[in-house]
């Protein structure tokens, strides 16, 4: 509190680059920040916020919430901010910096070239509207048709342009005041064209009286102004040589002629090529079983929506964004209802609460798989027991890889666990005791592993799909699998790491793929 009063009597006095740097030191960010590897870095880039605060109040002044909205607004449009330049005074190199992103800083040596460009632009605006509010602007006279100046246009345009010239030499008077030692001043000025009187370099020449004709045939002229030595060097331009140059042959050109002879040189020898290597191996830390059975389905789908992060697509081809929801939608609602113990018929306010834009159809096949579970044996199974917990999460490390998930349903009694996963799949025809070990092998048996680590010494793991709940696919796993099971799984991390991508075409794995017909045509090849 004490700290939060400091900062709060900094802030109703003037600055807001000081508040920043309070602000930074009162809560010893500065100190955390120069303590990482690149802390010189960083806090440079705090002493350019401080930087950007000063301009931002001498533009709008001592506003502390509009600097913050204005900060909040640049990263909400996508304005990109050049990092500070870090070890501006002691770096031993060459910094090309643009006069905005020098303010601030201070160099021992500065160069600022191209001062002969003149901003004497051709004024090409039709409407003119000035920071003070007044506007002015050009009509077509109904006479002549010629385009004249109303509501003094071209006083306006002379304000403009005064004001142009100002910004140019404050800008350049930022840039000269950066030097420490040593100023390096360069431009190229046409005398013969009036616009170069208004060039940065000109205006310099006149503040120092120095007559650039005279300059051009002395050479070299040192001069003192205020206690400041001055040396200004004129380099007139000279004309081309008009000389004509003579075309000498070209030796190698004398080879393709009938009267050559003798044996061309030896070509040069290049060196070999070099061998490209193999791309690097995949880093996993960390696989959710919904990731495995995805590799399991299709490894190559797995590639490119886990590994490479594309967006899965609907069956038309397009990122789903229709009307109703998408299949993980329908799951996630019914696994959120049945979380909670909801009964059929009180299902569709709280769909619509978590998914407003569900379809009447949508609710209804929510509301028919939340009945199909509570009218399944396993269901009433469950309710005679005690114990048994829902949406339970859990986590194993394996291989140097962290496994996570969830149980839908989890039941431990005496080392005997029994796991309960529902399903909300299509099943079309397809019996689920096949879905099961063709989409759902790898996934159980990290069910299982996972009740041994917390202790089971047998573990019962059983799919239900709503669709048909009364034909839930079981298996019974004993300790004495744990071994064979985990050899599994080193195997599936062994080939995911080795970047083992193949695609398993099938109308499953396909339907929805984002590399189908854009990096990968395996129905199409029959691969």
């Amino acid at each position: 509190r004490q700290r939060y009063e400091r900062l709060l009597r900094v802030a109703t006095g003037p600055g807001l680059e000081r508040l920043c740097d309070r602000i930074v030191a009162e809560h010893d960010y500065d100190l955390a920040v120069l303590a990482r590897w690149d802390g010189r870095r960083r806090y440079a880039n705090l002493r350019k916020l401080g930087r950007l605060a000063r301009s931002y109040e001498e533009l709008r002044g001592p506003d502390l919430e509009g600097f913050v909205r204005f900060i909040s607004a640049q990263e909400t449009i996508g304005v990109k901010e050049a990092e500070a330049v870090a070890d501006e005074e002691a770096g031993d190199a060459v910094r090309l910096l643009t006069i905005h992103a020098a303010k601030g800083l201070e160099f021992k040596v500065v160069v600022v070239a191209d001062a002969g460009r003149s901003i004497d632009r051709v004024p090409r605006d039709e409407i003119l509207c000035l920071p003070d509010g007044r506007v002015g602007l050009k009509v077509a006279d109904p006479a002549s048709g010629t385009r004249k100046g109303a509501l003094g246009f071209e006083e306006l345009r002379r304000a403009e342009q005064e004001a142009e010239e100002a910004e140019s030499r404050r800008l350049y008077y930022v840039a000269m005041t950066r030097a420490i030692d040593r100023l390096v001043v360069s431009g190229a000025l046409d005398p013969t064209n009036r616009r170069d009187e208004k060039a940065p370099i000109s205006w310099m020449l006149q503040r120092l009286e120095a007559d650039l004709g005279e300059l051009a045939l002395n050479g070299p002229v040192e001069l003192e102004r205020e206690g400041a030595r001055i040396l200004v060097r004129v380099d007139r331009r000279r004309p081309d040589d008009e000389a004509e140059r003579q075309v000498v042959a070209e030796p190698q050109l004398e080879l393709f002629t009938a009267e050559a002879g003798g044996t061309l040189p030896p070509g040069l020898e290049l060196p070999p090529l070099t061998v490209i290597p193999p791309p690097p191996a995949v880093s996993i830390r960390q696989l959710s079983y919904s990731a495995l059975a995805l590799y399991e389905l299709c490894s190559y789908r797995y590639y490119a929506e886990r590994i490479v992060g594309l967006r899965p697509v609907d069956g038309g081809g397009a990122v789903p964004r229709g009307p109703g929801l998408a299949a993980t939608e329908i799951g996630d609602a019914v696994h959120v209802l049945l979380e909670v113990g909801a009964q059929a018929g009180q299902t569709r306010e709280p769909v619509l609460a978590r998914y407003p834009g569900a379809t009447e159809e949508d609710l209804t096949r929510v509301d028919d798989l939340v009945a199909a579970w509570h009218g399944s044996e396993l269901a009433h199974r469950l309710a005679e027991v005690a114990g048994v917990r829902y949406e339970l999460s859990f986590a194993f490390e394996h291989d140097g890889v962290l496994l996570h998930g969830r149980f839908d349903a989890f039941r431990q009694v005496e080392g005997q666990a029994l796991i309960v996963d529902y399903k909300t799949n299509r099943l079309e025809e397809r019996p689920p005791a096949d879905i099961v070990d063709e989409e759902y092998a790898l996934q159980r048996l990290v069910y299982a592993l996972a009740a041994f680590r917390a202790g089971a010494e047998a573990v019962e793991v059983a799919y239900v799909f709503l669709e048909r709940p009364d034909e839930p696919v079981a298996r019974l796993f004993s300790r004495d699998d744990a071994p064979e099971l985990e050899a599994q799984l080193s195997a599936a991390i062994t080939a995911i790491r080795t970047g083992d991508f193949g695609p398993t075409p099938s109308d499953l794995a396909c339907n929805g793929c984002p590399a189908l017909d854009l990096v990968c045509a395996a129905p199409a090849v029959g691969a």
